[in-house]
């Protein structure tokens, strides 16, 4: 959220919201899995859940009863498999959301009734998927969190048919949410009530913001010092601060954000070492990102 301007706390790494990663979520946690991403393990509330740090009950879109709304991915380093979506009319921000309410509410890719939308074969090893979700008919909320889920298709295991082949069996999974609600096709906002501060205006009145939202987010996951400045001291936090942050100040003398990695040396022409690469370098801190496998920019 943070990336469009709302007022949420910084999470350099929000493309990791992945259940603690694969071994966490399958093996130490036995494939629990935090509803909005967290590892399951993490004392309540989690950070992306209710009362956690970055889950402030923000109202980010309103939409209308049965309405077709388009669903936007940027894939920071792509492993194919599918997207699910599901929603949960909680109306209490304060709160956390079950995942029997999700369960109950799939959001359905527009004209099927299909909840997963597959990742196209030829998309690239990182981009932007846009699809359209159809809402539930008849359903109302305050405050209905949706609950995306993303589950790759690059990892090896068993199929249903008793093959083994990549893409099946346990895939890693990455899960997100956000806050929306939904009103008749009738109606609008609520009139401001004559006693404020009350628990119904919570829901009614729209978050004042110190600058509108962007119509862009910021997309940039690293910034770092350019040459002449990788060796002053904090120069690397403080380019990753001040480049990644509304409004900007990154001076292109002084800092350079990447935008992608390519694989290089043993691993160049290996199977899946440009994800490898991505998934190793795109975060902040990058300290094991491997500089002799791996080239970005």
């Amino acid at each position: 959220m943070w990336r469009f301007g709302y007022p949420n706390p910084v999470n350099y790494n929000d493309n990791e919201l992945f259940c603690g990663g694969y071994a966490v979520h399958w093996q130490q946690n036995k494939g629990k899995c935090g509803v909005c991403g967290d590892a399951y393990q993490l004392s309540e509330p989690r950070p992306h859940e209710a009362g956690g740090e970055f889950a402030k009950g923000i109202i980010v879109r309103h939409y209308t009863v049965g309405q077709e709304i388009e669903v936007e991915v940027e894939l920071t380093a792509n492993h194919y498999g599918r997207f699910e979506m599901y929603l949960c009319p909680n109306d209490d921000p304060s709160r956390e959301a079950t995942q029997e309410c999700f369960d109950s509410y799939p959001l359905y890719v527009s004209g099927t009734q299909d909840v997963q939308f597959e990742i196209p074969r030829d998309t690239g090893k990182k981009g932007i998927i846009k699809y359209t979700v159809t809402l539930p008919p008849y359903l109302t909320c305050s405050q209905c969190v949706v609950q995306w889920n993303y589950l790759t298709g690059n990892m090896w295991g068993t199929c249903e048919n008793g093959t083994e082949a990549v893409g099946c069996g346990r895939p890693e999974t990455f899960r997100n949410c956000a806050d929306v609600r939904i009103l008749t096709s009738t109606g609008g906002i609520p009139p401001r009530f004559l006693y404020q501060n009350t628990i119904f205006q919570l829901y009614s009145i729209a978050p004042k913001f110190t600058s509108a939202p962007l119509a862009r987010p910021l997309r940039v996951q690293v910034c770092e010092p350019t040459a002449a400045y990788r060796y002053r001291q904090n120069m690397s936090n403080w380019c990753q601060v001040n480049c990644i942050r509304i409004p900007s100040n990154c001076p292109s003398d002084v800092c350079h954000c990447l935008n992608t990695c390519d694989a290089i040396g043993d691993i160049a022409d290996k199977p899946g070492a440009d994800q490898y690469c991505l998934r190793r370098c795109m975060r902040y801190p990058s300290d094991d990102c491997p500089t002799d496998r791996c080239n970005c920019y």
